[in-house]
Formats: structure tokens, C-alpha cells, sequence
């Protein structure tokens, strides 16, 4: 195997479970930041890039953490069978770098959805189209995040994921629609 589908592999469930938190409290704040009678782009993008790189922190962190103590008791359990001391080895070694490439693979899972989120705020800064017509396709541009990430994630039943997961993310959008008709 190699260090990339050591990477993807063991970093993949994290992945997902990430992708979906980013897209999921992006979707949150652009359906919250449509709440107000004046549409504040700025304070949009703002939490946007502050949530997504405190997502991404904890996120990275959380699997550093974890795969280390997986990876301990799994280099313990080989050093048991060999009757031997492993530090410094080849297998620590790659088990330390898959570690931190898991974790920086996954810190980075929010900030590109951040990224992709975005692009109509800019947009609105660039006067190409208005506040509220960004709110609409910041919105669109996440429910196909999630269509498309259950289309690749999904396995066998990759359409009937990625419709799911659209659906879950439509319902977080009228759910936020109507607490706005609420207050």
C-alpha cells in the first residue's frame, strides 16, 4: 500500500465526518445571515473563514490524537509478537507521517469548502450579482457539495446517498427559512 492510500484510507471516515460538519455549519450561517433585513456580506464571510478554520483546527487535531493512540496501541501490539523495540523503525516512522498527513488532510476539508462557499460573496463584492441572489446560490453551491460527496463517498448506493445527504441539507435550509419567518 501506498503512503496515499495509507493517507486516504485511514483518514477517510474522519474526511467524510468533516466534510459534512463544514458543509452542514456553513449552511447554518449562510441561512442565519440571511435573517437580518440588511444582508451583511462581510460579517458572512467573516464567521464563514473564523468557523471553517476553528472546524478545521479541531477537526485536524482530534484525528492527530486519535490515530496516535490508535497507532500506539497498534505498533505496541507488533513489538509484543516481535519481542522487540520498534522506535525509530520504518514502520514508526511511516506511522507518524500517515498520522499528521491524515490530520492535514482532514484540517484542510473545511477551509476548501470554505473556499467553495464563498465564491458568490465575492462575487457580490465584485458587483456581479446582488446580496440576496449570493445567499440562493451559496446555498445551492452546498446542497451540491453534499450531493456530490455522497455521490463519491456512497459506495453502491452512491445516487441514493448523495440524494439523501441533499435532502438533509434542504431541510436545514427551510428549517432556517421558517425560524426567519418566525422572528
Amino acid at each position: 500500500m501506498s503512503r496515499f492510500d495509507g493517507v486516504v484510507s485511514r483518514g477517510l471516515p474522519y474526511l467524510i465526518n468533516t466534510l459534512f460538519d463544514s458543509i452542514f455549519t456553513i449552511l447554518g450561517i449562510v441561512v442565519g445571515g440571511a435573517f437580518g433585513s440588511i444582508i451583511d456580506i462581510r460579517a458572512i464571510i467573516g464567521t464563514i473563514v473564523i468557523a471553517s478554520i476553528s472546524l478545521g483546527v479541531s477537526s485536524g487535531f482530534s484525528v492527530y490524537e486519535a490515530e496516535t493512540i490508535q497507532e500506539e496501541r497498534r505498533i505496541n501490539k507488533i513489538e509484543e509478537a516481535l519481542l522487540t523495540d520498534l522506535e525509530n523503525t520504518v514502520i514508526t516512522e511511516e506511522s507518524k507521517l500517515l498520522t499528521i498527513l491524515s490530520a492535514i488532510f482532514v484540517f484542510f476539508t473545511p477551509i476548501l469548502t470554505c473556499i467553495i462557499t464563498l465564491i458568490p460573496f465575492f462575487l457580490v463584492n465584485f458587483g456581479i450579482i446582488g446580496p440576496n441572489r449570493s445567499i440562493f446560490y451559496a446555498v445551492a453551491i452546498d446542497l451540491l457539495l453534499l450531493f456530490f460527496t455522497g455521490m463519491v463517498f456512497g459506495g453502491e448506493r452512491r445516487l441514493l446517498k448523495g440524494i439523501r445527504m441533499t435532502i438533509l441539507g434542504g431541510l436545514v435550509f427551510i428549517l432556517g427559512l421558517l425560524l426567519n419567518r418566525m422572528m
